[in-house]
């Protein structure tokens, strides 16, 4: 990557650990006080000023030091900075394509609620939302490891006739209930 000034720049600062160190030490240290600050987990402090009136003010120094303790013990671990690392990476992904999703869908619009997908129905915007959430949790999975044994373990599954026969009967007993389920605004029925 040292091809350019910007890439020898870039390769310095991952040598001086700014990318395995500091970047996720702020991160950490930033979400955990900003939580506890928000929260009010440790208390609050009350002070009465000279009219006599109350104040509260949060603990900020209990908070940054377990924010502080936190973030340490986080880059502590390589494997958690590995896992941090590459959920923010792929997070960004998802919002870049999310956000190119919603460009495109506010090309077709005349220029009102260029984003608003529930315009075009409420099935829009509640597949839009699942899709993006399938697409954190496949990128978490991914991240840790799992999505690959989870893979593994439903190809070995449908090869299992045992296990394929029950999958068989639960679509089969699931399409009956469907089936026979009866409508939820049921017409009243007229004895005329």
């Amino acid at each position: 990557m040292a091809a350019t000034v910007l890439g020898g720049t870039i390769e310095f600062m991952a040598q001086l650990g700014i990318y395995d160190i500091i970047l996720p030490f702020l991160l950490v240290f930033t979400l955990m006080f900003a939580t506890l600050e928000k929260t009010k987990l440790l208390g609050v402090e009350i002070i009465v000023d000279k009219s006599g009136k109350e104040h509260s003010y949060t603990r900020k120094n209990l908070n940054s030091i377990i924010a502080f303790t936190t973030a340490f013990f986080v880059i502590a671990s390589a494997q958690l900075v590995r896992i941090i690392s590459e959920v923010i990476a792929n997070t960004m992904i998802l919002l870049v394509t999310g956000l190119s999703f919603m460009l495109a869908v506010g090309l077709s619009h005349s220029g009102q609620d260029e984003f608003k997908l529930s315009k075009l129905g409420k099935g829009w915007e509640i597949g839009f939302w699942i899709a993006n959430l399938v697409g954190i949790i496949l990128i978490f999975l991914n991240a840790i490891g799992w999505l690959d044994k989870i893979y593994q373990f439903v190809t070995q599954g449908l090869k299992n006739p045992q296990t394929l026969s029950i999958f068989l009967i639960l679509v089969f007993v699931g399409l009956m209930v469907w089936i026979t389920s009866s409508p939820k605004n049921k017409p009243e029925r007229s004895d005329d």
